[in-house]
């Protein structure tokens, strides 16, 4: 027996007296909860409680790496007052409906199931994950300014405990399948193939009996696990987003409450935030991320393009190294060349530490990373680079990388794409270095590569449009997210950021404190201080961008002789030991008496706020030369850029916002 709705199916086992209900939205590769698929759930759920031969329900979905992907965001983003209020309660009674069903209910998990997804399946008495790496789990909410709002806030502490479901509450991290088995959010974790007999062997468990947790219901014990978590929060976020607070606050009065007065709450609170700027900001920046992952060139199918399969990076370097990890962790063999056999070793070496790394942190198991350190190839010898791309990322001196790409033009195939990691050089000199310039692009990484999701797309003047096309899919397919800009001195971000770090120097040379600087900037919502940041990339990388962009815009920029003093003394930042601050073991101590001797003034220009203001005006006010002068095609990619790129306060929705 079947019966099939818009965006599910349900299917009676009549021999077994067991239901299995299928999500499967059509014309589209993800399930989401818009108001037409919670009604169809709720509907449902009516009818398989009057079936009173029914053993059990099996809930799962057709999509090949998705089981619920949340809300439909785009309604949701839209809606105000009582339709909000509608929607949230929609939400709640479909869960409750799924948890009161007379008879056991596994949610049988094939890929991600975030959001309301779970919200679903914690309404269920047992959860089951495959082993694909597709499964993600997770409450991801509170990341755009909101909160779980159809009970996620309220069943999570009373399945898994409040000190576990916290975490996972006010961070909205996603878990893979094994670390979700093992902080108890899902039972087993099976084969692909056999998710469904496993979840039917489930249902034999009958209901299940929730866990009893002696500090659940305990005032006091919730009131010290509520402190220490606030404490936590605000010296991540220093009160800025008030989402994570908000949820926090819900989730420990829920605890302590009846079922229906948590939901109440969770309901009054999520529409409270719902109209929040800074929820705004965040749904807004989720889909322009979203946007850019998706992008294509004018006039070109993605699916006419011929896919990169492989690749070669040129210099071993920190940059070199991390490229070659990042490509190797995404499934591409990658060749990593260098000439300098010590420069080499240290580069694979580099490259060996970031998967020991990753497999310590689970984000790896120990035969994936076998297998991306199998993909890594190194040689210092002049071989063939038959590859469909070569990434250069050698020392930034123009003259220097004119010669590779001239050798590299010669040594690939006509087809290779030849790109430049460079981060401020311009780039249309390189290409016309080669006989073949339209096939050369910028593809600027960010350091740490493995943490930094923005990649500049940087286009020549001569840049084709298949290059540019194959090069944006290729970036996409690596999972980071694009951004195409006009190849001009420091491209967009390095532009825009550093006039604003330049200029918190001479903040210092002035006389301002450093820990005043840095802390303005903290308060802000930059994710590190000014000068810190320029100790972390090391001041003779950011000089030497510096006086790239003097010798480009020599009205308005310029850079303090005090820098190079710093570096001619060996003062180069953290990878030095001391820059503006001093290090032990990677971690600063204190400031560096030898940089306060480079201070030429007493001036202080005031408080942490007018700081800020006054090193965001500057950033503010370059970004939007960019876009003016057509760096970036829009202020929303400008925005977006900056925030991924910079960690520029995303609640603020970027400095043009």
């Amino acid at each position: 027996m079947t019966s099939t709705y818009q965006n599910l199916e349900v299917f009676i086992d009549q021999q077994q007296n067991i239901a299995h209900l299928v999500f499967d939205r059509p014309d589209s590769s993800a399930n989401i909860f818009d108001q037409q698929t919670l009604e169809e759930t709720l509907e449902v759920c009516q009818a398989l409680a009057a079936m009173r031969s029914l053993k059990g329900l099996i809930i799962s979905s057709a999509k090949p790496n998705i089981f619920i992907a949340g809300a439909d965001l785009h309604t949701l983003s839209q809606l105000e007052g009582d339709e909000m209020t509608h929607i949230l309660k929609l939400g709640q009674k479909m869960a409750d409906a799924i948890a009161h069903l007379p008879f056991p209910k596994v949610a049988a998990i094939n890929g991600a199931c975030v959001g309301g997804g779970l919200e679903l399946a914690l309404a269920c008495d047992w959860r089951i994950t495959s082993d694909s790496s597709a499964v993600k789990l997770g409450l991801p909410e509170t990341k755009l300014g909101i909160l779980p709002g159809w009970g996620g806030s309220t069943r999570l502490p009373r399945l898994i405990g409040l000190p576990n479901a916290l975490p996972l509450i006010l961070t909205g991290k996603l878990l893979n399948a094994k670390s979700a088995l093992r902080k108890d959010l899902t039972d087993d974790v099976v084969p692909k193939e056999h998710l469904l007999n496993h979840a039917k062997n489930y249902l034999q468990h009958g209901f299940r009996t929730m866990p009893t947790f002696p500090t659940l219901h305990n005032p006091l014990s919730v009131n010290f696990i509520k402190k220490q978590a606030k404490k936590s929060l605000l010296s991540k976020t220093r009160g800025l987003y008030p989402a994570p607070l908000v949820a926090l606050e819900v989730a420990c009065s829920g605890v302590l409450a009846s079922h229906e007065e948590s939901l109440a709450n969770e309901r009054r609170e999520f529409l409270k935030l719902s109209s929040d700027p800074v929820a705004k900001n965040l749904i807004k920046l989720f889909f322009l991320g979203e946007a850019a992952k998706k992008a294509k060139v004018a006039d070109i199918n993605p699916k006419s393009l011929e896919p990169i399969t492989d690749a070669a990076v040129i210099g071993a370097g920190v940059m070199g190294a991390g490229i070659a990890y990042w490509l190797t962790t995404r499934g591409y063999p990658t060749l990593l060349k260098d000439l300098n056999p010590d420069a080499l070793a240290s580069g694979v070496h580099h490259v060996r530490n970031l998967y020991r790394s990753a497999q310590k942190k689970r984000v790896f198991t120990a035969e994936k990373a076998q297998h991306g350190r199998d993909l890594l190839s190194a040689t210092t010898a002049d071989v063939p680079l038959a590859k469909d791309l070569i990434i250069e990322a050698a020392v930034e001196n123009l003259e220097i990388k004119k010669k590779i790409f001239a050798t590299l033009a010669e040594r690939a195939r006509p087809d290779t794409i030849l790109a430049t990691n460079t981060s401020a050089l311009p780039i249309t000199e390189i290409a016309l270095s080669t006989p073949n310039p339209e096939r050369v692009i910028g593809i600027h990484f960010f350091n740490p590569v493995p943490r930094m999701p923005l990649v500049e797309i940087v286009r020549t003047e001569v840049t084709s449009e298949d290059t540019l096309a194959r090069t944006l899919q290729f970036v996409q397919k690596i999972g980071k997210t694009p951004i195409v800009v006009k190849d001009s001195p420091g491209f967009l971000v390095n532009r825009v950021l550093v006039p604003y770090l330049i200029e918190a120097a001479v903040l210092f040379i002035k006389g301002e404190d450093p820990e005043q600087i840095d802390r303005a900037m903290l308060d802000f919502g930059m994710p590190m201080g000014p000068l810190r940041l320029l100790d972390e990339v090391g001041l003779d990388v950011g000089m030497h961008v510096a006086q790239t962009l003097a010798e480009a815009f020599p009205d308005r920029m310029h850079v303090p002789t005090m820098l190079q003093g710093m570096i001619d003394s060996g003062d180069l930042g953290k990878k030095a030991g001391k820059g503006f601050y001093l290090y032990e073991k990677g971690k600063s101590t204190t400031i560096n008496p030898a940089a306060l001797q480079y201070q030429t003034d007493s001036i202080q220009i005031g408080s942490r706020s007018t700081i800020a203001k006054h090193l965001n005006n500057l950033m503010k006010d370059e970004t939007e030369r960019c876009v003016n002068e057509g760096i970036v095609q829009s202020k929303d990619d400008a925005n977006l850029a900056m925030i991924l790129g910079t960690g520029y306060a995303p609640f603020s929705g970027g400095p043009l916002d």
